[in-house]
């Protein structure tokens, strides 16, 4: 309703009928009734209720008496501490589906396979595409020298399994193959050299990286590492005394970090094999591994390295090499 009037009564409309309140409302109280009349209606069938008695009506709505099956109030708690609106719908620790945040459960929302389900041709174009988006102002001689090229991609789509945390070590030990040796062995193997890992598995968080090496730890033995490096909570110095003293198999961690040890030469690329991308995680503003310009910086840097490229070529079905998208 309008909120001015032509007579010195204010009167408060509802879709019933109407309230008659004192003159000396404010406007703001005014306003703020109907919202409150609004919301009691919708509550209460509509029923009519005084204006002064709105409040106290909403209060009492919050408690439920014994034996009632009315809806709480949508800013009452559930039963395990998290918000829960009118339809039941939880947050947090309510009812309703887990919000999707980095190293908490995963659920549907937190997992896009369909980049995970190209084969190398659009691999190699969707990489190609996501470089070019970020670095615009690069000459198409220096995109050249950023992009992989297509030889190194490695078709892991007959993977029909959901790319989730549970299904990891599966997909490991069909796509990581070694020749002379089982894959589970090959996994479970290092070479000799400290800080010389036969695979790099790429996160896009530093909590991602923690719930991948929780996943993996079955491959880790007491000459093969499985070594976590991100930022996170951990100095670079600490990670490169690990590195240069620790035999690693299988290395996970984030770009950055990754991309640190490697020019430090903590970390080895001589016996890499393949390089491993969490492309189908997601985080909880539904960006992954290519859509954050930050981490994408760093992960064109550390597929650039001197080298690398040319250790993830010329491997086949036994002997698997190249880039993989997880």
């Amino acid at each position: 309703m309008d909120d001015d009037y032509d007579s010195g009564e204010d009167i408060i409309a509802t879709s019933t009928g109407a309230i008659t309140t004192t003159n000396e409302l404010s406007r703001r109280k005014r306003k703020r009734a109907k919202r409150e009349a609004a919301q009691l209606e919708e509550v209460e069938g509509r029923v009519e209720v005084p204006a002064k008695k709105l409040r106290t009506s909403l209060d009492a709505e919050s408690v439920p008496t014994k034996g009632s099956n009315k809806p709480t109030n949508p800013k009452s708690k559930g039963k395990n501490g998290g918000k829960q609106d009118i339809k039941g719908k939880g947050k947090g620790n309510g009812k309703g589906k887990p919000m999707a945040k980095d190293g908490a459960k995963e659920d549907a929302s937190s997992i896009d396979d369909s980049i995970a389900m190209m084969d190398p041709k659009i691999m190699a174009d969707f990489v190609a595409q996501r470089i070019q988006k970020f670095n615009k102002d690069l000459s198409t001689v220096e995109l050249g020298d950023r992009i992989p090229s297509e030889s190194i991609y490695i078709d892991t789509t007959a993977h029909a399994a959901e790319r989730s945390l549970q299904n990891l070590c599966d997909y490991m030990e069909k796509f990581c193959t070694k020749k002379g040796q089982s894959s589970i062995s090959h996994l479970k193997s290092s070479p000799k050299a400290a800080g010389s890992p036969h695979t790099i598995f790429i996160c896009p968080a530093a909590l991602r990286a923690a719930d991948v090496v929780r996943i993996m730890r079955k491959y880790q033995t007491t000459d093969s590492q499985i070594a976590k490096f991100f930022a996170k909570h951990v100095k670079l110095s600490e990670h490169i005394e690990y590195a240069k003293k620790t035999r690693i198999g299988i290395a996970v961690g984030t770009p950055a970090r990754l991309v640190d040890l490697i020019k430090d030469g903590a970390l080895q690329i001589k016996y890499v094999q393949r390089i491993v991308l969490d492309v189908s995680y997601l985080d909880a503003k539904k960006r992954g591994l290519w859509d954050i310009k930050e981490v994408q910086d760093k992960l064109v840097e550390l597929l650039a390295v001197e080298g690398i490229r040319r250790r993830l070529e010329g491997g086949g079905e036994e002997d698997s090499r190249g880039l993989m998208f997880y």
